[in-house]
């Protein structure tokens, strides 16, 4: 199944197509952590990831078409 991906900032360069948006394949009833995993996004980075505009945790189901967003968090000063 397909679902977009965005790599916001910093993050970007794990792009497997070197565009900070793209398609991905992931097995259907995919999780986060596999997509993660798929983009070679380390494990030690910080990240917030969004799955149709809600936070996300790594066990979170994926579904065909779904539109990921992944950040750096936000530190404030």
């Amino acid at each position: 199944m397909k679902v977009d991906v965005q790599l916001l900032g910093p993050l970007s360069r794990f792009s497997p197509t070197e565009n900070e948006k793209f398609q991905l394949d992931v097995e259907a009833g995919g999780t986060v952590a596999q997509l993660l995993e798929k983009i070679k996004l380390p494990e030690d980075v910080e990240k917030v990831v969004l799955v149709n505009g809600v936070r996300s945790n790594l066990s979170s189901r994926l579904a065909e078409g779904d539109d990921v967003f992944i950040f750096t968090p936000a530190a404030g000063g």
